[in-house]
């Protein structure tokens, strides 16, 4: 599925699409995939192979004007959910034999997709509950680790970019709760009838 096209009000802000390239760097390099598996179980720049992709999301490179850089006031969540996001994507896409970035599905329409393809259904909805309790990035993300494994599993795909602007907002307490809420309704949420080709035609965001 292809990103729609940006508007005033729907205006992503760069380092949305830095990430994204970042995303597609991971897939070309396993040398850079390794080092961002590694980040799954470390702290945001403890990973010194991860510093160039942090940076580039961050800043860009050369040719980036200062206005699309992070704003000094962002810089922190940014870099910590952009790291998270990577260490995650990386995890996921191992051994992948189809993409696991797919632009608009959700955490909550993701781990939806994962609960109806396991045989005990209540495992997904539990660590899905305990990661929208979670009242900080930390806690946040050792959840995201258990649930990404399972999607890996059942080969379910997630859109990352989605959820690294989820990550850098979860320390925000009224975006955590709006994000609680929509993630909360979309795993609740009946999914709309579509046929196997429709299914089949699906592409990852470019």
């Amino acid at each position: 599925m292809s990103a729609p096209p940006p508007t005033a009000a729907n205006q992503a802000p760069a380092w949305h699409a830095r990430l994204a390239r970042q995303l597609k760097a991971i897939d070309r390099d396993p040398g850079l995939a390794a080092a961002c598996r590694r980040g799954c179980n470390t702290e945001p720049l403890d990973v010194l192979d991860m510093h160039g992709p942090l940076s580039y999301v961050l800043e860009g490179d050369e040719d980036t004007p200062l206005a699309d850089y992070v704003p000094p006031w962002r810089r922190e969540e940014v870099c910590a959910a952009a790291h998270y996001t990577l260490a995650l994507y990386a995890c996921h896409r191992q051994s992948a034999t189809a993409p696991v970035h797919r632009y608009g599905v959700t955490l909550g329409e993701a781990v939806r997709r994962l609960q109806a393809a396991m045989p005990s259904k209540g495992g997904a909805a539990t660590r899905f509950r305990a990661a929208l309790s979670a009242d900080t990035t930390d806690e946040l993300t050792s959840h995201l680790r258990f649930l990404v494994s399972l999607l890996r599993t059942y080969s379910i795909a997630l859109d990352y970019v989605a959820l690294a602007d989820a990550l850098a907002a979860w320390q925000h307490p009224a975006r955590r709760n709006g994000l609680r809420r929509r993630w909360g309704m979309e795993f609740r949420r009946t999914p709309p009838k579509t046929s196997a080709a429709d299914s089949s035609t699906a592409s990852p965001q470019e």
